[in-house]
């Protein structure tokens, strides 16, 4: 009841941000370059997301990384400053799978759908079946926007950011 509660104050303006790829600039580098402090963020996300959560846009960042790296991963999102622009905040969803399954998912099965689309359609089933919580998705390949679509979110609200961040 009380996650139906605080999710129904942004139903109308909730957009998904995938991590690695669409933050960062490439998903293998993403993953490492985080690991050792790298910075291998896309030029201007940060001011990209900040200008639409300035336009009363709320953000939920998803990923298929393993739950083992959520503080890493929260960690990471906190730090990013562009031009002295952060990320807004959002939830931070992420795989449960082990840090070595979520790899192959992601990396040799190439099918980090599979987690995404289940994901979000537990999100949008708490919100009845005439309704979404979701109003746009940013990603970087043809899974995140497989997986956008799966959940009832339009194709002209489906972004897609390539690693030259454009």
């Amino acid at each position: 009841l009380q996650i139906r509660q605080t999710s129904e104050a942004v139903v109308s303006t909730q957009s998904t941000g995938d991590i690695d790829g669409t933050i960062t600039r490439s998903d293998v580098f993403g993953h490492v370059f985080s690991w050792v402090g790298k910075d291998w963020t896309q030029n201007n996300i940060a001011e990209l997301f900040s200008a639409l959560h300035s336009n009363g846009y709320k953000f939920l960042y998803l990923s298929s990384r393993a739950i083992g790296q959520a503080s890493m991963t929260k960690n990471f999102l906190k730090s990013i400053k562009q031009n002295g622009v952060g990320i807004p905040e959002g939830p931070m969803l992420l795989s449960p799978d082990s840090l070595l399954r979520a790899f192959k998912v992601e990396l040799v099965l190439k099918r980090p759908d599979i987690f995404k689309i289940k994901c979000l359609s537990d999100i949008k089933g708490l919100f009845g079946k005439d309704s979404s919580p979701f109003y746009a998705g940013f990603g970087n390949k043809t899974t995140d926007s497989k997986s956008y679509e799966a959940v009832g979110i339009p194709r002209h609200r489906i972004y897609r950011i390539n690693h030259r961040g454009e």
